[in-house]
């Protein structure tokens, strides 16, 4: 009897998720609140990616679709909408508008601050608490995949330097730096030297429309970037603390050593030479014998971890009043290395891959006073990266080229093997037995922003005024240091003893260092006009920029390294839109720098666009009269 219910317990469960799998037509209109039909509108499955629909001219849509599945339809400036479908295969959806619709937000653009609605350009706005739960320290990294055409590419997984280079459409110039140009708060500064958790807004600006304000330094895509100010109010005090476990995507599967000698003989078969190894020896090295002389070694399950913990915190206060606000911010963060290092040399270095960063921000802003207003910025980075003593570059390319067979970590006397010098050690010795490096960079950024409401002279006219100051420098130790190595020939003398060779003496530990830094300066005025007059609005923005890099460390003998490099331009922008329906958009870059030749120092880059809005009441009036 209970065999007879257990069978149709899972008969009737078949059944059920037979049926709940049943796939079904489902057809229906979408309308919006004044019932009319709606073209274009998104239909998707929830927790299908891409499995979708739009409706057609008519408002009308079919989709295929497993019951009890849920429909989503949604529609630029309409709220979204969701419905399960169960018996009813004709669903009838209005769409009501959104009580703040996209077209209405406000965007950052290189002139200021813009609602969607009025922009002519291609601009993208990144979600930023999305790309805070991406565990990396690099913003690059959080970055690709969150903007539609940004392509990224990580350039190394170390700690430290796991960032990734990127481009907003593809390259657009050739020959000369590839990278988009990123402000910091209106500063060109580097987008990896931010603490994610000081990041407001982020957005992406992408076609020349928008771009060729900034010039030639704009021609591949700028990131503009405003950091977190306080708020009126009590003060907030924000604690974040995480810990993530971080493992290797892909790396490659080593073969083990019987495989690699059989096919070692494979290849000198196929050539009409003598095998290296005869079968009494490859069963020597399957049994593990004779690991001197015979060493069959995994050196990638040997010497790398499958994870490392990354430990991050931060802290950040803010608060004001109606006179002055402000914003202070610390974070910390710990990247562990995922090489297997020598646990007796501990106590005194670490051989491994780790980075460590501190990152410290303050911003103050003080209404000086009705129409002034006054922003005083700092921040600074202080990090320290550790390698092992001839770099990961090296332990890599001696990882991935060293035979399993060739030698053991080290011999059963405590000899420690090479079949030769530089990049002939074994992987072990390049990880753990070579020293250590250590690489501190710090940097210091500052900034002043005055900005000048001018209403009392004419409506709509503004002033802003940045000054930045940043510094930087890098001081680079080398502890190197070299083990007296061995090669074991394949052979034992008359008493049993291996025979070896000798291939380098031993070096005691030594330090070699450099540094280099610099300085930059940076000019940022602009004047900026917007008013409405009617149905007309009317903008203007005319700017000045100057920027100048100068080398203070490791100068050299050549006096040209202690001149600053010079980039100035100016730029304007002039604006027209009807009733928010018609827009023309024109703004121009003319700048110049001195990495280039006198007469050829200067360039125009001017940009021209129109944009046409037919709202559905105005078109469907005409269709009517028509």
């Amino acid at each position: 009897m209970k065999r007879l219910l257990l069978l149709c317990t899972l008969l009737l469960t078949v059944i059920g998720l037979t049926m709940a799998q049943e796939s079904v037509e489902v057809i229906g209109l979408v309308s919006d609140a004044q019932k009319t039909p709606m073209i274009g509108v998104s239909v998707s499955v929830k927790d299908a990616p891409g499995w979708g629909v739009v409706t057609d001219n008519n408002g009308r849509y079919k989709i295929k679709v497993d019951r009890y599945k849920t429909l989503i339809f949604s529609s630029v400036g309409y709220q979204k909408k969701e419905v399960l479908v169960k018996d009813n295969l004709t669903i009838n959806v209005t769409l009501l508008e959104a009580e703040t619709s996209v077209l209405d937000e406000v965007v950052v653009t290189g002139t200021g601050t813009q609602k969607r609605l009025t922009l002519t350009g291609a601009v993208s706005t990144v979600d930023v608490e999305t790309m805070k739960s991406n565990p990396t320290s690099s913003i690059t990294n959080a970055l690709a995949g969150n903007v539609p055409g940004v392509m990224a590419m990580m350039q190394s997984g170390q700690p430290g330097k796991n960032i990734s280079e990127f481009w907003i459409r593809g390259i657009s110039t050739f020959g000369g730096g590839t990278a988009a140009l990123v402000l910091v708060d209106n500063i060109e500064r580097d987008i990896n030297d931010i603490n994610i958790e000081d990041i407001a807004t982020i957005t992406v600006l992408k076609d020349a429309a928008v771009t060729a304000i900034y010039g030639s330094k704009g021609a591949n895509g700028v990131i503009l970037i405003t950091t977190k100010h306080g708020k009126e109010g009590k003060i907030s005090i924000n604690v974040k603390d995480e810990n993530i476990y971080n493992t290797r995507t892909i790396t490659p599967e080593f073969e083990d050593g019987v495989t690699y000698a059989n096919l070692l003989n494979e290849a000198r078969i196929t050539r009409n030479n003598a095998p290296v190894y005869q079968p009494e020896e490859l069963e020597i090295l399957r049994l593990g014998l004779d690991p001197d002389l015979y060493p069959n070694v995994n050196w990638k399950d040997m010497l790398l971890k499958k994870g490392a913990m990354t430990y991050r915190a931060n802290l950040n206060l803010s608060g004001g009043g109606p006179t002055a606000r402000y914003f202070v911010s610390g974070s910390y963060v710990d990247e562990g290395g995922m090489y297997k290092t020598d646990e007796a040399l501990r106590k005194d270095y670490n051989t491994n891959a780790n980075f460590r960063r501190w990152n410290y921000r303050l911003n103050t802003d003080i209404n000086v006073t009705k129409s002034t207003l006054l922003k005083v910025g700092v921040a600074g980075d202080l990090s320290k990266r550790n390698s092992p003593g001839l770099g990961d570059d090296f332990f890599w390319g001696v990882l991935f080229g060293y035979s399993p067979i060739r030698t053991p970590i080290m011999y059963s006397d405590g000899r420690v093997p090479a079949i030769g010098e530089g990049n002939m050690t074994n992987p072990w010795v390049v990880a753990t037995q070579t020293g250590f490096n250590e690489n501190w960079t710090n940097k210091v950024q500052t900034n002043i922003t005055l900005e000048q409401n001018f209403d009392f002279i004419t409506k709509g006219l503004r002033f802003r005024g940045i000054v930045g100051y940043d510094t930087f420098n890098e001081n680079n130790i080398q502890r190197r240091k070299w083990p007296e190595q061995w090669l074991a020939e394949r052979a034992r003398d008359e008493n049993g003893q291996i025979v070896y060779r000798h291939i380098s003496d031993p070096r005691e530990m030594y330090q070699y260092s450099f540094s280099k830094g610099d300085r930059r300066e940076f000019y940022d005025l602009m004047f900026n006009y917007d008013r409405n007059i009617g149905d007309h609005n009317i903008g203007a923005v005319a700017r000045f920029t100057r920027d100048a890099l100068v080398k203070t460390v490791d100068l050299g003998d050549d006096i040209k390294n202690g001149i600053a490099r010079r980039n100035q331009g100016m730029a304007g922008r002039v604006t027209y839109n009807w009733k928010s329906r018609y827009f023309v958009d024109f703004n121009f870059g003319y700048n110049g720098s001195e990495n280039f030749a006198i007469g050829q120092q200067y360039g125009f880059f001017p940009a021209f666009q129109g944009l046409g809005m037919f709202q559905k009441k105005h078109l469907s009036k005409k269709i009517c009269l028509g």
